[in-house]
């Protein structure tokens, strides 16, 4: 699956000041762009080599209009698959293309698997964006895309860790998703209920929910202190 590569990079190229602006306010640094190989696609896809597959899941009403990039890697450092994601906060929603199915595969998994080996501890959080202000932190952060881990995951992760920092929303289905992955991995790993507080967000209306809301709330370094007060 070279071609995912190579969409990667090209998408990576594509971006902009307007895109890298966008990216900024929501958390991420111009050095994780380049690690994560963030990119950018508009309805034109890179002039590049495609399997029949992949074009019909682009047509199937996935319009990959004023998207981010993201891709999906494995522990190798292989992209595996893509997420898209609207460039546009207020467009609520992703797309996944994802044809493996027989391994683990999450955004960030290459990046994270040294600081993963070293410290034998993971942090898990839910989205994508709830990765990069951890990041800085914690390098050793990935996100499970859904408020689950996977049976695929759960079975890499028992391999590799001793310690799970459940990083989930704050919300209710987040706190559901702690007691569940708690008592389903009570007996493979020392388990951290990462407990955020939850100050109004910038709107004055309503209570942040995540941990990127928290960082557009706090800003780096209250955040990044916050995170440095927990031990790990």
């Amino acid at each position: 699956m070279n071609w995912l590569w190579d969409f990667v990079e090209t998408a990576h190229d594509r971006l902009g000041d307007r895109e890298r602006e966008a990216l900024w306010t929501r958390g991420t640094s111009n050095d994780q762009i380049d690690l994560y190989r963030l990119g950018y696609v508009n309805q034109r896809l890179p002039d590049l080599s495609y399997p029949p597959e992949f074009l019909e899941w682009c047509w199937k009403g996935k319009r990959l209009r004023d998207m981010f990039v993201l891709p999906l890697t494995n522990t190798l450092g292989q992209v595996k698959g893509l997420q898209f994601r609207h460039v546009d906060p207020k467009e609520k929603g992703y797309s996944d293309y994802t044809p493996v199915e027989d391994e683990p595969i999450t955004f960030g998994l290459a990046q994270a698997m040294p600081h993963v080996w070293r410290t034998q501890a993971i942090w898990l959080v839910e989205g994508v964006f709830d990765v990069f202000p951890i990041q800085r932190v914690h390098p050793n952060v990935i996100p499970t895309l859904t408020n689950r881990v996977s049976d695929p995951m759960g079975r890499l992760l028992k391999r590799l860790v001793t310690d799970l920092w459940l990083a989930f929303d704050m919300d209710e289905k987040g706190r559901e998703a702690v007691r569940k992955t708690s008592w389903n991995y009570r007996e493979d790993f020392t388990i951290h209920d990462v407990r955020f507080p939850r100050p109004f967000a910038l709107d004055g209306k309503t209570r942040v929910k995540d941990p990127s809301e928290l960082w557009e709330t706090w800003g780096d370094d209250r955040f990044g202190k916050f995170l440095q007060g927990l031990t790990c």
